[in-house]
């Protein structure tokens, strides 16, 4: 019995579908036959045309009765509604699932619902084309993703590979999910793939190969006109297709083509009396395809070619009539945001402003803040047609809406824009405390000062107001940022205040958020408590970004405290939270200090993996510095090639910042650099000599100690005053204690150092600890500290491997070259060791170096000439 199919593909065979893919679809049977025993998420990539949507349809006919099979696609329809592919689903979802998606109810009761669906029952569901997907849709994949092996389900996502690295939101997702998900990516077709495809066709195949660059897509548009000079582009393939059916005809193709999700089979009927034979034409002509009553362009790559070729005045005409049709059917978020995609295509103001306002709304209801963002810069278009105190309201919620996808540029322009438009002083006012808010997202503190001081000024002989306490939170906010935290209480519990007479529980938690961090900084007994206390509040009341933040200020006192698993504790709650919620930016941010957490706890293909889901994220400066800073610490410790450059780069990005935490997380990282020999010593001494200059070290304890930490492994003066932490311990004499406690904390660099220093060290041992690290460039440093206070005896840091061949490899280092020379690629070789793909990456790297070649080739050839590629890695090892 075949599978029971809930919006499959129409039954049509494309003609050598397959070809080069036996491979890929393989794998894919594989996973879903695994489905009794465990769920499985599959990534399908590959550029336009390379067979995405082919290979999962052939899937598809290939399960039996026992799976149950739902596809829906994603629709590059300006901006789609939230779960726009699941309105493609909706009569066969439970009736609770559907309420959750139409109400706006919000994502958790929707996410919940579909993984309830995919355990109850073994799905194969298929959500193609995510790169067109709304946000909410992306968060979906996400959770179910995150969940999917305990059900009995599979989720296959497909996406175009050339869109990641444009696609943020995208991206992250994948990263995310990588190492839950099996990963297909599609290659282009060879001249062999080529010549069977167009096998029986009078055609060169070499020439076709050269033209289509092996796109299957482009290939078969080829193939079907061989009588033409070959195309010179996919785009000249469809029109010279289309130019054969008649003009009427042609019309309700291009209808066709303005309509990304598709028409009703009803209304492209009555767009001309013989619109069923000219649609059997183009279907026969294999342009468009027609399943549940809706016809669709067969491929995006034909509707992309066809609308670019529709007249001007042709397209509104089309736009008109579609928005017609769906204006008169009525129906559902989606239909909203496809009425206001038709009212900008017809050119109707009155309609485009009105329907994106609408669009917009429902988008920030259900969280598809990126999609709410994008509608509300659509209306902002219309501004001229809109009164000035709905210009001045949508304004500040557009700005809020960009501020959650990190669009913070954006935000701030937004918020100067309605500055500008303030028809009196005190809407100036509040206006400018709005735009202190949206300038500390950014993490300018000089604009940010300015503007709230402005605000409070203007605002203080007023009545109460919340952009009053809002202002006064972010002056908090800045004083905390720059270390002068005793002001930083104060103004904090001054906009608290302010926030709780107001009933502004937002702008309370977020006061009190800084006021809280600030009075655990200063050592204060009850700042920990009143921290848990707002991020607890602001969870429960759902506040977003508000409670993002308290949950984030909560887990960086336990990281400066060097507390590791405590702060562990509240970046997994917050990345959790965050990813709930949609908030990428936070979500980022904890992602972040969660890699530097296992940088330091020595768990470094996890602290890779994080990087890696971060790794060209734009968002906040203090992020993106943390990331560097991270990353630059990471390679610097495993000795990767290039950690010089990296350092540099990061110590530029931080240069000139007033931000405490940048400027101590940039000097320990120069200072570490030195110790390593990564960096000139002067660069350090110079970073060092400004820290100690500052007012900083005296009243930021953990930061003394941190820089005290490096400086005694430089030999330069200490902070004055007394460090706190295990370096305090160090300082005083008491190694062994230092380095147990380090030890204690779940630092291992710094344990293994600080045991190097006892009276009586066992070198041996705290050499191996290191290797097991892969920490080579620590142990380059340590041996350079040891040489330097006239240490003999001091191991050389190789094991048998490494003085046994003339490349001095490490184990991992030999494991990896035995894969490079049986053939396999860094995702293979990462499959193979258990290691992130990021890692064996910096792993081939430096063996190349080691071995002095350029290439992976000469490098297999090396090893087989050694024979190093045939030992195993008990022989190779210790």
């Amino acid at each position: 019995m075949p599978p029971v199919l809930d919006g499959a593909y129409p039954d049509e065979v494309i003609r050598d579908a397959l070809v080069e893919r036996e491979d890929q679809i393989r794998v894919l049977e594989n996973e879903v036959a695994d489905t009794a025993t465990r769920g499985c998420l599959v990534l399908v990539s590959g550029e336009a045309g390379f067979g995405k949507t082919s290979l999962v349809k052939e899937l598809t006919k290939r399960l039996d009765h026992r799976y149950r099979v739902l596809i829906a696609s994603c629709e590059p329809v300006g901006i789609p509604a939230a779960f726009a592919p699941l309105y493609e689903l909706f009569d066969k979802l439970p009736d609770d699932l559907r309420r959750d998606i139409v109400s706006g109810s919000g994502r958790t009761p929707v996410y919940s619902g579909m993984l309830d669906l995919l355990k109850n029952d073994r799905i194969v569901m298929v959500l193609e084309d995510v790169h067109w997907s709304d946000e909410a849709t992306l968060g979906l994949v996400r959770y179910v993703g995150r969940r999917i092996e305990a059900t009995n389900s599979c989720l296959i996502v497909t996406y175009r590979s050339e869109e990641l690295d444009l696609n943020p939101p995208l991206r992250l997702v994948v990263a995310d999910l990588g190492p839950v998900a099996v990963r297909i990516e599609l290659p282009a077709l060879t001249k062999a793939g080529v010549e069977r495809m167009s096998h029986g066709v009078d055609i060169d195949a070499d020439a076709l190969h050269n033209a289509t660059l092996g796109n299957p897509f482009f290939v078969e548009q080829v193939i079907r006109h061989p009588d033409l000079a070959l195309p010179p582009t996919v785009q000249n393939a469809v029109l010279a297709s289309a130019g054969q059916l008649p003009s009427d005809a042609l019309e309700i193709l291009y209808a066709v083509a303005l309509s990304p999700e598709g028409i009703d089979l009803a209304l492209a009927e009555s767009l001309h009396p013989d619109a069923g034979r000219f649609l059997d034409l183009a279907l026969q002509r294999r342009l468009i395809e027609i399943s549940h009553d809706r016809v669709a362009c067969r491929h995006d790559l034909i509707r992309e070619s066809l609308a670019r070729a529709i007249p001007a005045s042709m397209s509104r005409r089309l736009h008109r009539s579609l928005l017609a049709f769906l204006e008169e059917t009525g129906g559902d978020s989606a239909d909203i945001a496809r009425r206001a995609y038709h009212s900008i295509g017809a050119g109707n103001a009155e309609k485009a402003l009105s329907y994106s306002f609408q669009a917009a709304a429902d988008a920030a209801r259900a969280g598809a803040h990126r999609q709410a963002a994008f509608h509300y810069d659509n209306a902002l278009h219309y501004s001229k047609s809109m009164a000035g105190e709905n210009l001045s309201a949508t304004l500040l919620e557009a700005a809020h809406e960009h501020c959650l996808i990190n669009a913070f540029d954006r935000a701030r322009d937004l918020a100067k824009m309605r500055l500008r438009l303030a028809p009196d002083p005190g809407a100036e006012a509040r206006a400018r405390a709005w735009l202190s808010f949206f300038e500390s997202r950014k993490n300018d503190f000089g604009a940010s000062r300015k503007e709230a001081r402005l605000a409070i000024d203007a605002l203080a002989g007023e009545a109460p107001c919340e952009e009053l306490a809002l202002a006064l939170g972010v002056a908090a906010w800045v004083e905390l940022g720059e270390g002068t935290w005793d002001a930083a209480v104060k103004q904090g519990d001054e906009a608290s205040a302010h926030a709780r007479a107001l009933g502004s529980l937002g702008v309370e938690i977020y006061a009190t958020t800084t006021a809280a961090t600030a009075r655990s900084l200063l050592g204060h007994e009850d700042g920990v408590v009143l921290l848990e206390e707002a991020a607890r509040r602001g969870v429960e009341s759902r506040l977003g970004e508000f409670a993002a933040r308290a949950l984030n200020n909560r887990g960086r006192i336990a990281l400066s405290r060097g507390r590791l698993e405590e702060a562990r504790h509240w970046f997994d709650q917050m990345i959790d939270y965050s990813t709930a919620n949609e908030l990428d930016a936070w979500y980022i941010a904890g992602v972040v200090t969660r890699a530097q957490i296992n940088v330091l706890s020595g768990q470094w293909e996890a602290a890779d993996r994080d990087l890696e889901v971060t790794r060209g994220q734009r968002t906040c400066i203090s992020t993106e510095v943390e990331a560097l800073v991270t990353s630059a610490t990471l390679r610097a410790r495993r000795g990767d090639p290039g950690s010089t450059e990296l350092i540099i780069e990061t110590l530029q990005r931080i240069a000139g910042s007033t931000d405490t935490d940048a400027l101590v997380m940039g000097c320990a990282l120069a200072m570490q650099g030195a110790w390593m020999g990564s960096l000139p010593l002067a660069e350090a001494t110079v970073l060092c000599d400004e820290l100690l200059r500052s007012s900083i070290l005296d009243r930021y304890s953990s930061a003394r100690g941190l820089i005290s930490f490096w400086a005694r492994r430089l030999d330069f003066d200490s902070p004055p005053g007394e460090p706190a932490g295990p370096s305090g311990l160090e300082g005083k004499g008491h190694i062994s204690e230092a380095s147990e406690a380090w030890e204690h904390l779940g630092f291992p660099v710094e344990a293994a150092i600080t045991r190097a220093m006892v009276s009586d060290p066992d070198l041996d041992s705290v050499f191996t600890d290191l290797r097991r690290l892969g920490a080579e460039g620590v142990m380059r440093g340590l041996r350079r500290e040891l040489e330097r206070r006239g240490v003999k005896q001091i191991p050389r840091g190789e094991r048998l491997t490494t003085r046994t061949n003339p490349a001095r490899l490490t184990t991992r280092e030999a494991e990896v070259l035995a894969r490079i020379a049986a053939g396999l690629s860094n995702a293979a070789i990462a499959k193979e060791l258990f290691i992130s793909e990021k890692t064996a990456s910096h792993h081939v790297s430096a063996v190349l170096a080691k071995l002095g070649v350029t290439s992976r080739l000469q490098a297999a050839t090396v090893a087989i000439a050694n024979g190093w590629s045939d030992r195993t890695a008990s022989n190779l090892g210790n």
